[in-house]
């Protein structure tokens, strides 16, 4: 896969698969501090809330570095420093999040990832050359470099904009289901073999059966996170893992165990009934 990829995709490529092997190497602790950076707990991805805050003091302190310059009012210009500081701050767990997100973006996306990474780095390396200058008497080339990081921090935003409408990066990908809202059969029941995940078609889109003894669990098999097929994953105990990013969801209801997935699966009631499984939908959001 690397070989057939550009140098900027191939390098942020490595960056992002070792990334994502020390999260899986370091288990449940470093998979929980994964989950609250990806923002399980938020239901969304928290990255972007994260970025409103960092850019919106950058922008609202270049404002006033502007009026500061026009008027020579000091005021002004200790308000835009305050501001430059208050968003370089809001960058670190910014930057980490971004981090988090980045070790599980889709192979099509790894150039404007990459690019989209780097400049966020630059930019708060600019912005920490700023406040130096501006705490050291160097006012004025201070302005110059945060000005010179909200130009670059346009261009990544832009950057931010296409991964998400283009590349669908932190959307949820998961199918939406009308139903079947009474008992409809789906598979003959000598079909379904034990202990192993079955995909099968239900108005269309897939499903991911698995049968334990007499007991069938079934959700959409396409992951919420990015698309990956639930029914190629391994299955331990209740949970499903997503083959592609190693989302864990729970084949009982299918919430979500670990991330980096952030919205549950739509799951439906199964039964056994006259030698066929029958479903039933239970929820699709």
């Amino acid at each position: 896969m690397l070989k057939d990829m550009s140098p900027v995709a191939k390098a942020g490529t490595e960056v992002s698969l070792a990334v994502h092997k020390a999260v899986m190497a370091g288990g449940e602790p470093a998979r929980h501090v994964a989950d609250a950076l990806h923002g399980k707990w938020l239901g969304h991805p928290l990255h972007p809330v994260l970025t409103d805050i960092t850019i919106g003091a950058w922008v609202l302190g270049a404002v006033f570095d502007g009026l500061g310059a026009v008027t020579g009012q000091r005021a002004l210009q200790r308000t835009g420093d305050q501001l430059a500081l208050a968003g370089t701050i809001a960058a670190v767990p910014t930057l980490l999040t971004g981090l988090a997100d980045f070790s599980t973006f889709p192979e099509e996306a790894a150039t404007p990832a990459t690019v989209h990474g780097a400049m966020n780095i630059v930019n708060v390396a600019l912005y920490g050359l700023s406040i130096r200058d501006r705490r050291n008497g160097r006012h004025r080339r201070g302005v110059a470099l945060s000005t010179l990081a909200i130009g670059l921090s346009c261009v990544s935003a832009w950057l931010g904009g296409m991964l998400v409408y283009k590349h669908k990066v932190g959307v949820d990908h998961r199918d939406r289901f009308e139903g079947p809202e009474t008992w409809t059969p789906v598979l003959p029941e000598a079909q379904l073999p034990q202990r192993k995940p079955k995909r099968i078609k239900v108005e269309g889109k897939p499903v991911l059966l698995y049968r334990e003894r007499n007991t069938i669990r079934a959700i959409g098999a396409t992951c919420s996170h990015a698309g990956g097929p639930l029914d190629e994953g391994k299955v331990e105990g209740n949970c499903v893992q997503c083959p592609w990013h190693d989302s864990i969801f729970d084949l009982r209801d299918g919430h979500v165990v670990h991330g980096p997935a952030n919205f549950p699966q739509p799951t439906f009631a199964a039964r056994i009934r006259d030698g066929q499984v029958e479903l039933r939908l239970e929820r699709s959001e």
